[in-house]
């Protein structure tokens, strides 16, 4: 199954162009301007097309887009196209800048494949958890959902378990929404969800264990500033 598929809603809403990988985009820098997607399917009867409304989706194994990327203006030319003897075409084409995430690609290559299960993102090392997050909130926003609780019940954080700030929001995203949910990825959203929480659903109380652990890796500021969020909203933090 293709990973992603390229799509125009209004310029050309009977575009489709799906295909398995890409190359130059989950970086900070493209190579000299260009993205490659890789596997394209049917690449040779793909007509000429320009939109400037472009989307990139990450779909699941059955079809479902499960993340969206504005891609804006884009022209698919013949000259594009580079075929390939094993029918592994391959298309190249501008890019004004990728996201700054190298290991996304993989992660939402297993989030394609089903649930995400509880704690998964503790099996990846810490310098990617930004990338687990950076998945997270795209594919939280792509279902529908708000930046707001979901879940009920007290949220429970282990503090001896935060490796980084990533870490946190990874953490409290899960103990809040469940396995692969989003509750902030900033201080600013995480007051977002706080807020809006405390607006729309029911009381719930924050259990942070370990918290002088999270000092000393996250430091008083951070620990600090999370807690004003929290107190900010009426929101019982112990």
């Amino acid at each position: 199954m293709p990973l992603y598929r390229l799509v125009s809603d209004e310029s050309c809403p009977d575009f489709v162009l799906a295909f398995e990988s890409l190359s130059g985009f989950f970086a900070d820098e493209t190579t000299d301007g260009q993205m490659i997607l890789e596997g394209v399917r049917n690449a040779a009867d793909a007509r000429p097309a320009t939109m400037d409304d472009a989307v990139l989706e990450v779909v699941d194994d059955s079809g479902e887009a499960i993340g969206k990327y504005w891609l804006g203006c884009f022209t698919l030319k013949p000259k594009n196209i580079l075929l390939a003897p094993d029918g592994a075409d391959s298309l190249e084409v501008p890019s004004r800048g990728g996201e700054p995430f190298p290991h996304a690609q993989a992660i939402w290559a297993r989030w394609s494949r089903g649930s995400v299960q509880p704690r998964e993102w503790t099996r990846y090392p810490a310098a990617q958890h930004g990338d687990w997050m950076h998945v997270v909130q795209n594919a939280w926003f792509t279902s529908g959902k708000h930046a707001m609780r979901y879940g009920t019940g007290d949220i429970v954080i282990d503090g001896k378990g935060l490796s980084s700030k990533d870490s946190f929001y990874c953490a409290i995203g899960e103990a809040a929404n469940g396995p692969g949910g989003y509750f902030g990825s900033n201080l600013d959203a995480l007051d977002d969800c706080v807020r809006s929480g405390s607006e729309r659903g029911p009381r719930y109380s924050v259990v942070w264990n370990a918290v002088e652990t999270s000092r000393r890796v996250l430091g008083d500021a951070f620990v600090d500033a999370v807690t004003e969020i929290f107190g900010n909203r009426g929101v019982d933090l112990r």
